[in-house]
């Protein structure tokens, strides 16, 4: 039987976890279920809802649960219809009081499929390295008939989970339906356990890309089928790298991919969202000298430490006449400016600023579609369309496509920010999946 103190909870709990000089929603669900309690958790202004917790109870008017892959363990009181506690993340404590709330924000995915789904799904384990985590994902295949070809999906820079989760959206999911229910295997992967991922670079995600495509290789249910790679964003590289070195490889689909130098794609970011934000010309231009100087540095810079010092020589010399008040206005205090070459010198930023995309897109001889939205945010259409014809110009079969309307994430949008990514309902947009069959049926029916 449910107890009557723990119905007493069913119902929003809502509230503020300070973070730095802001704070983030925590959203408490609890619904009484027959016998039973359905607890999760949400963190709105993540987009992330239903966060399965491990533990939960509420006793003695004492709240305890915990969500074990986030490390969150919360101990609370109820006291005059409030739940004032302690949050506990990653060993760090908090004072978190949940108050009854009348809305839960959800976030939904109209084109996110849902089981029962009309193919074959095996969730694989590959070891490949005794000092590395193995690589684990999902491989989807027609239950029927032999797949066109398999496709490998290669997700973009940060640490991602199989299906390219952001902002509530699942991107990779839903090509892996669309394309397996167009008659190809599929296989998504997870990237590794954070220790292991922030010690990598390009060349290890390459590396673990082409271990998949062996392993898929010998698989029975592919039956000898060729394989090609599909890759968002840096997972674009990760495939030119890929298919340069592999002639195995039966055809490259670049999506928003990267076909210029990192700093020219990072540079444009920047550019494009302060012009966005409608910061001043002048503050722009500025802003573009500081980040050219440094990824200039970094570039030509033969070792970490090499960099790290002329890093330091530009901001000393560039913050030297500047009031401590104008140094902390313009984010450029010593903590500032360590957290900037943190970033810049981490193993996977360095070693992509010595990358050079042409290098590899010069040697890539199978079928290549690239496909990038025209108000993409993030990685320039024109740009990179351009400098991909002209690298791949060896390559006998090219098409290069700029779908109108479309951002980083092959939404319909209004503007391309990235602000709009989560609260765009529609995940991948029809004319993006219908480009991506109609150019692999050309060649795969």
């Amino acid at each position: 039987m449910l107890s009557a103190q723990m119905s007493l909870l069913s119902g929003i709990w809502q509230g503020k976890l300070p973070v730095t000089k802001d704070s983030l929603t925590i959203v408490l669900f609890v619904e009484n279920r027959g016998d039973s309690v359905y607890a999760v958790l949400d963190s709105p202004d993540q987009y992330k809802t239903d966060m399965a917790m491990d533990s939960y109870s509420f006793v003695n008017d004492t709240l305890r649960f915990t969500v074990k892959s986030l490390s969150v363990d919360f101990v609370g009181r109820m006291e005059k219809g409030e739940i004032k506690g302690r949050f506990t993340q990653y060993g760090r404590r908090s004072k978190l009081t949940l108050r009854p709330a009348s809305e839960r924000k959800l976030f939904p995915r109209p084109d996110e499929p849902v089981p029962p789904f009309p193919y074959q799904s095996l969730d694989l384990n590959f070891p490949y390295d005794t000092a590395l985590p193995p690589i684990n994902g999902t491989l989807t295949f027609p239950s029927d008939r032999r797949p066109k070809a398999a496709l490998i999906l290669i997700s973009g820079s940060g640490r991602q989970d199989r299906n390219e989760e952001v902002c509530a959206h699942k991107p990779f999911l839903v090509i892996a339906d669309f394309l397996t229910r167009a008659g190809y295997a599929v296989f998504r992967y997870d990237d590794p356990p954070y220790a292991t991922f922030a010690k990598q670079t390009s060349y290890d995600f390459a590396r673990q890309a082409q271990v998949v495509f062996d392993t898929l290789s010998s698989r029975k249910e592919l039956a000898s089928a060729p394989i090609g790679l599909v890759g968002h964003s840096e997972g674009g590289l990760i495939a030119w790298m890929v298919a340069a070195e592999n002639p195995r490889v039966a055809c490259v689909v670049s999506l928003a991919g990267m076909g210029v130098h990192i700093s020219d794609i990072l540079l444009y970011q920047t550019q494009a969202l302060s012009r966005q934000l409608q910061i001043s010309d002048y503050q722009i231009e500025s802003n573009n000298y500081v980040n050219k100087s440094i990824y200039d540095i970094v570039k030509k810079s033969k070792s970490v430490a090499q960099a790290d010092k002329k890093l330091q020589n530009f901001f000393d010399g560039y913050v030297k006449k500047m009031t401590p008040e104008q140094r902390k206005e313009f984010h450029y205090t010593d903590f500032e400016i360590a957290m900037m070459k943190q970033q810049v010198l981490s193993p996977w930023f360095y070693t992509l600023f010595h990358i050079k995309p042409a290098d590899f897109m010069q040697k890539v001889r199978c079928p290549v579609l690239a496909l990038n939205g025209s108000l993409d945010m993030q990685v320039s259409a024109d740009e990179n369309l351009t400098a991909m014809k002209a690298s791949l110009k060896n390559t006998p079969s090219v098409t290069c496509q700029t779908l109108p309307g479309l951002n980083h994430l092959f939404q319909e949008c209004k503007t391309g920010a990235v602000s709009e990514y989560g609260d765009i309902e529609q995940t991948i947009a029809p004319s993006a999946l219908k480009a991506i069959e109609t150019w692999l049926n050309e060649r795969f029916e």
